[in-house]
């Protein structure tokens, strides 16, 4: 207890509760990333292992059990997030008491009445805004980046490379590689190393091409990340890899794991 009394005074001296923070300054804080972290890396549909979707989020109190804070020390943290427009809130109710808050990352939305982003994205997003504009539905960023992905696949998928999950480390690095070719394509530097013995690919992402978004926006920034990676390892045979994101570690540095769903030491022993 006295842990997260030190925890929850230091982050007030750190951090002034105010709604005049940036979504960047917000991120300075490394509990409020875990957060980040944790919420935008929920699956989109339930598994086994995560029950939990992404449109449902989690309460602080289930926040706290994943960072191993007090639900006190976490709501500090989310109203900071709230108020930056990093995080949505919504109450869900339960068959006794009152309902419960559950908290989602904020995934953003591309429409062509925002003029800065539209110029930032029209290069390679064009296609998606005048489909979101006909049909009448923002798009989220990473709607958006993952249908640029289809509509590009021809051109950025290796000659021999196949379209069957990988089946050894070198197969899944090869992928991956072509992963690189397209976070090129858009701009980003990126540096790629492997662990788990190959199951895991971690990217380095520098020279964010929508950094001056993402200062304003970390959340249209991540849904792009997100939606070219797993769109990217899905077209390439992968779709049940499990994309991991942590923005903005240092200010020109996002980190994204990308794991195989695929035990290559088992299939070796076999």
């Amino acid at each position: 207890m006295l842990d997260d009394a030190n925890s929850f005074l230091c982050s007030i001296k750190e951090s002034p509760l105010t709604t005049e923070a940036s979504p960047m300054a917000l991120l300075t804080s490394p509990v409020r990333r875990e957060i980040m972290q944790i919420l935008g890396n929920l699956p989109v549909a339930s598994t086994a292992d995560e029950p939990r979707t992404r449109a449902e989020g989690l309460t602080a109190s289930e926040l706290g059990d994943r960072i191993g804070l007090h639900a006190t020390t976490v709501r500090f943290h989310v109203d900071q997030l709230l108020g930056g427009g990093l995080l949505l809130a919504h109450d869900v109710k339960v068959s006794v008491g009152r309902p419960r808050r559950h908290y989602v990352a904020n995934p953003g939305s591309i429409t062509t009445s925002e003029p800065g982003t539209y110029r930032l994205l029209a290069g390679l997003l064009a296609d998606s805004f005048l489909d979101a504009q006909s049909e009448g539905v923002p798009q989220t960023a990473e709607e958006a980046a993952a249908q640029w992905v289809e509509r590009n696949r021809d051109k950025f998928v290796p000659e021999g490379l196949g379209l069957s999950p990988a089946k050894t480390p070198g197969h899944f690095l090869a992928k991956a590689g072509a992963l690189v070719d397209v976070l090129q394509t858009w701009g980003y530097t990126t540096k790629l190393s492997t662990t788990d013995d190959g199951q895991t690919v971690e990217l380095g992402l520098n020279d964010c091409p929508i950094r001056e978004l993402a200062q304003v926006n970390p959340g249209v920034a991540c849904g792009v990340h997100r939606g070219l990676i797993q769109a990217t390892m899905a077209t390439l045979g992968e779709d049940r890899a499990a994309i991991g994101l942590v923005p903005f570690i240092e200010p020109d540095l996002c980190i994204a794991r990308v794991s195989t769903a695929r035990n290559f030491r088992h299939q070796e022993e076999q």
